[in-house]
């Protein structure tokens, strides 16, 4: 298990408003490949830690990682081989995202940061983790997973619209989008097919 650190204590939080407002948030890191004959240079960007995440400092490490877990075995792909991280690298109140209406409306009762907060701290997090982490290395293919990694790092709406073609994201590398597992396990357990299939396809097709 990896060593926990609150987001106080990590560099590149600085001056990020869910730091300002949630210290003791724990910081949860991408999770290295931990199979050294591993030759899938592959890049998974999730949302955002849940509850399960921020306790053992691993993204997709609760129940919806656990329904992508499977979905990897499903697909041939080992989770050891892969590079895995979250949009924002601290667990947001009830696990609601920071650009979510719920999260900043005056007319939410979970409401815990303005409308301009979120969105700084969503950029903050993108700069200072995401975007080094896409420049570390040439990475084969970037899975996002969900609407949100779509929208902040692809800079496209509409997971329904885009999931399962591929894309060039700003930094150059190839990529797709995939349903969230939480998505999958709530609502849309008849796209577990299609999801699969979208984590196995060729990246070598024109990307838009």
């Amino acid at each position: 298990m990896p060593t926990i650190k609150s987001v106080s204590e990590t560099l590149g939080c600085e001056g990020c408003p869910m730091r300002e407002r949630f210290p003791d948030h724990h910081f949860v890191p991408p999770q290295k490949p931990n199979n050294p004959d591993h030759d899938l240079v592959r890049l998974v960007i999730a949302e955002a830690p849940g509850e399960r995440e921020s306790e053992v400092g691993e993204p997709l490490r609760g129940k919806a990682g656990q329904f992508f877990d499977k979905l990897l075995e499903d697909a041939g792909i080992q989770r050891d081989g892969l590079t895995i991280t979250n949009c924002l690298s601290c667990r947001p109140p009830d696990n609601i995202f920071p650009t979510d209406r719920r999260a900043w409306s005056s007319k939410s009762k979970r409401r815990y940061i303005s409308k301009e907060d979120g969105v700084k701290a969503v950029r903050h997090c993108k700069e200072k983790h995401v975007d080094p982490l896409l420049r570390s290395r040439k990475w084969n293919r970037v899975d996002l997973v969900g609407g949100h990694a779509l929208r902040i790092v692809a800079q496209k709406e509409g997971i329904k619209e885009w999931r399962g073609r591929p894309l060039k994201l700003p930094s150059g590398h190839k990529a797709i989008a995939i349903l969230h597992p939480s998505y999958l396990m709530t609502y849309k357990k008849s796209m577990r097919e299609n999801t699969l299939n979208d984590l196995t396809k060729s990246l070598e097709e024109s990307a838009d």
